[in-house]
């Protein structure tokens, strides 16, 4: 596959490295040699004319866009028949590359505040995304992020209700329905994938997914099925942020949040930073109130938020640490990180032993358990005390589902133990 390495486009742009490859553009590392400033530089590889005047189109967008949570765009053009964009460099990682020990309620809401106020800023400049997705966006070392990739955006203005073509472009797994229904989609459809995000950041699942990869099924999840309930996947969810997430995921635009700057308003006040955004139906309709008496409702509604999140977080320090190891545990296990995930999972199991909360510790052998089988089938080696291990806590763990007549979680613990000794026995 050809490489552009060691060119320069235009004369200005010294190609060096390349750092990313998708389907229709390479991004190498580059210098732009006029102002010795390093840059990163996208070059079309798809030679299609409808490809080229939608990579235009993607330039033209982003370099509308000034926002420092924004991927900035410096220059555009041709050379020697390459299409290709000049853009800030961004050092740093996907957020679906952040290691999952490093993810935090606090953590994660500064990350998701801040992508609501880089697509804020890109609705009210008449730019939808259309493709928000954990892969665009980039994690900085100070924490910070910043949103990229605007190559399927559109003016509002240009968006008809059906693409070329029928085309549905963007991540199947976190497009909003009304992409699939040919409908015209604005920046609430932005909101739905970040609803998507979100529902994956705190529970470690998409909402819609298909274990055999059935797109179809997929889709027809997005525009039929209603989500299930994130504190159903996990108890640690606060249910403030379960409820800003089922909001964002409405199937009708016109039930969600209606711009990205509300849902960010109403992260801030899980926060203790702001205020949570009102009800439509709730607004005052009074006459204006003077300075002290704002001052009061803004001291007053600082004191709710911080109530709020005392009786979020306010329950057992113990039982939350294992709720948190258990989330942890989940995030590890579906980026293969195993390591990680049998210490979260052992550090919630002695949490939840501590705590005396048997149901949990049962919950949470179930996932340990299902990780460590599938650890072990995805090694080339089987690891015997690890397998041994499992099938002990989980035959601890089985006589309190049975006690509690939880007959769906007995009998998918008793199969998964049959599965463990099963490949506990080929080590022999």
């Amino acid at each position: 596959m050809r490489t552009l390495a060691g060119q320069t486009l235009a004369e200005r742009y010294r190609v060096d490295a390349l750092i990313g490859r998708g389907g229709m553009a390479d991004v190498y590392r580059g210098i732009d040699v006029m102002l010795d400033r390093a840059v990163a530089i996208k070059v079309l590889t798809e030679r299609d004319d409808n490809e080229r005047d939608r990579f235009l189109r993607e330039a033209r967008s982003m370099a509308r866009l000034n926002h420092r949570n924004i991927v900035a765009v410096y220059d555009a053009g041709r050379s020697d028949g390459w299409s290709f964009i000049v853009m800030e460099l961004v050092e740093g990682r996907t957020l679906s590359a952040v290691p999952a020990h490093e993810l935090t309620v606090h953590v994660a809401l500064r990350q998701y505040i801040e992508i609501l106020e880089a697509l804020a800023y890109a609705h009210e400049q008449g730019v939808v995304h259309r493709d928000v997705k954990p892969a665009n966006v980039m994690v900085v070392p100070s924490g910070a992020v910043k949103v990229m990739d605007f190559g399927l955006a559109r003016r509002m203005s240009e968006m008809s209700s059906v693409t070329s073509a029928g085309e549905i472009v963007g991540t199947i797994a976190y497009l909003p329905p009304e992409r699939f229904l040919g409908k015209t989609a604005d920046e609430r459809s932005d909101l739905y994938s970040v609803g998507v995000m979100l529902f994956e950041t705190f529970t470690g699942t998409q909402p819609f997914k298909s274990e055999s990869d059935d797109l179809v099924a997929v889709i027809f999840g997005h525009v039929n099925e209603p989500p299930p309930s994130p504190r159903s996947l996990n108890r640690a969810v606060p249910p403030q942020i379960e409820r800003i997430i089922l909001k964002l995921l409405e199937k009708e635009p016109e039930r969600r949040y209606q711009s990205a700057r509300e849902v960010a308003d109403d992260l801030r006040a899980l926060l203790g930073t702001g205020t949570p955004a009102a009800d439509p139906k709730l607004q005052p309709s009074g006459p204006a109130q003077g300075p002290a008496k704002k001052a009061t409702r803004a001291s007053a509604a600082e004191a709710d938020a911080r109530a709020m999140l005392a009786r979020t977080f306010g329950r057992s320090k113990t039982i939350d640490i294992g709720y948190s190891e258990t989330l942890a545990g989940m995030l590890a296990t579906r980026k293969h990180d195993y390591p990680e995930a049998a210490r979260a999972y052992r550090a919630a199991l002695s949490a939840f032993a501590e705590a005396n909360n048997e149901l949990e510790a049962a919950k949470t052998a179930l996932k340990y358990g299902t990780m460590i089988l599938q650890k072990n089938n995805e090694a080339g080696v089987l690891d015997k005390r690890e397998l041994s291990e499992a099938v002990d806590i989980l035959s601890e763990a089985l006589p309190t589902f049975r006690g509690r007549s939880m007959l769906k979680e007995l009998e998918e613990g008793e199969r998964l133990l049959y599965a463990l000794q099963r490949t506990l026995i080929r080590t022999r």
